[in-house]
């Protein structure tokens, strides 16, 4: 989503361009990035960006950060063709120097490369914006989703929750759990069952979500991208680790309400959610390379969210979902 955002706005700097975008995602990227007004095809990168990217007049890439790869570039056809796209180009080499030791050693100075940003007023959402020098357009994206998807799962005109305990199974394919993850969302639930029974409580995920006791519907391993997106961007509220999902909710302008452990909250903290800190540490993604498997200070779960309060996360979106649901109710009157 990030990436996609970048790209949108790149695009309405410099005008249409043809792209080839390599992913080792292939069918997220194309769906997520469908939207870009570009002429655009997809491939596999771990089989082909590699030897491929040498023989296109410009190739980035995209991550943490931008990349140019400028000893391939030809600039004499970008000075021609498109100065625009030069300058943006010379932007994100110009800033390189100050990230140079978290490019070469990615991904394990990310921790450092997200210092950098919020020390310079930026984070996840508008790095990139800010090493290209391009406006930031939003946080909205117009992914395609399944419209039948709510109907399907018996969710049509129900107001209701998403909850989601996954993690990004990429980092590695063996990890079962990660310290990513919040471990007493189902205490959450039974409260916010309790005190908002009017709103059905839906769990999302993929293969790395774990059940969550107490919810209505259970989804995990059952939607579709585009059916996930459908029953995320109208949810009331997602509630969530710090994950992708979350990415994908402000696509839709949909709040969530996210636990914060490990990974920065100034960094990856999008303005218009519930962002709630940890209770102690905090921060430590990238410290050591088993971060996201093991807690940095050796402790057999990572205080950081274990610590953490049911209390706390429910008095968070407590306000949100009380004026939310006060408004379906009215609504639901006047019809």
């Amino acid at each position: 989503m990030v990436a996609a955002r970048f790209l949108r706005d790149l695009l309405a700097e410099v005008g249409p361009l043809a792209l080839d975008i390599y992913s080792p995602k292939k069918n997220v990227a194309a769906w997520v990035l469908g939207s870009l007004d570009a002429s655009t095809r997809w491939f596999d990168d771990a089989m082909l960006w590699d030897r491929a990217r040498k023989a296109y007049p410009l190739s980035i890439y995209l991550t943490q950060f931008a990349d140019v790869y400028d000893d391939t570039a030809d600039w004499r056809l970008l000075a021609d063709r498109a100065p625009r796209l030069l300058e943006i180009c010379q932007n994100i080499l110009k800033f390189r120097p100050r990230i140079d030791a978290c490019i070469t050693h990615h991904p394990y100075l990310d921790g450092h490369l997200g210092r950098i940003a919020t020390f310079m007023g930026l984070d996840r959402r508008t790095f990139l914006h800010g090493m290209a020098k391009i406006q930031y357009g939003g946080d909205r994206l117009p992914i395609e989703v399944d419209v039948g998807a709510l109907r399907k799962f018996g969710l049509l005109d129900r107001p209701f929750v998403t909850i989601h305990n996954g993690f990004d199974a990429e980092f590695d394919k063996y990890l079962t759990q990660s310290t990513k993850v919040y471990p007493r969302f189902d205490e959450v639930v039974r409260r916010i069952k309790s005190e908002f029974p009017e709103l059905v409580v839906v769990q999302v995920g993929t293969v790395t979500s774990t059940r969550i006791d107490g919810v209505d519907i259970d989804l995990v391993g059952i939607t579709d991208l585009r059916e996930l997106g459908a029953i995320v961007g109208q949810s009331v509220l997602n509630i969530d680790n710090e994950s992708g999902i979350v990415h994908l909710a402000r696509c839709f302008d949909v709040r969530s309400c996210v636990v914060f452990g490990p990974t920065s909250i100034e960094y990856y903290s999008y303005p218009g959610n519930i962002n709630v800190a940890p209770p102690v540490c905090g921060g430590c993604w990238w410290v050591n390379e088993s971060w996201m498997t093991q807690c940095a200070k050796g402790h057999a779960q990572a205080p950081c969210m274990a610590l953490q309060p049911p209390d706390a996360i429910v008095a968070a979106l407590r306000n949100y979902l009380r004026s939310t649901s006060l408004r379906l109710v009215a609504r639901s009157n006047r019809a």
